[in-house]
């Protein structure tokens, strides 16, 4: 499923990016690679998400949320 339909308070793990390779390279230097754990801090409706990975507030576009695919964590 899209990171951009996570509930707030939901911990997500990341599966895949369905980017180009310009957003590829950013995400990876932010930490978004294959089993990187996310914790859904906000979102609003379709607009910005933010988001906590490796410790880090991130705030990210409906845009580029729509493009990360993630699994649910049962573990956190």
């Amino acid at each position: 499923m899209p990171l951009s339909m996570c509930k707030i308070g939901s911990t997500v793990i990341v599966k895949d990016l369905d980017v180009d390779e310009a957003s590829h390279k950013r995400l990876y230097s932010m930490g978004f690679i294959k089993g990187a754990l996310i914790k859904i801090i906000s979102a609003e409706h379709q607009g910005p998400m933010t988001i906590e990975l490796l410790g880090s507030q991130l705030a990210l576009g409906y845009e580029i949320t729509s493009l990360i695919q993630v699994v649910t964590s049962k573990y956190h």
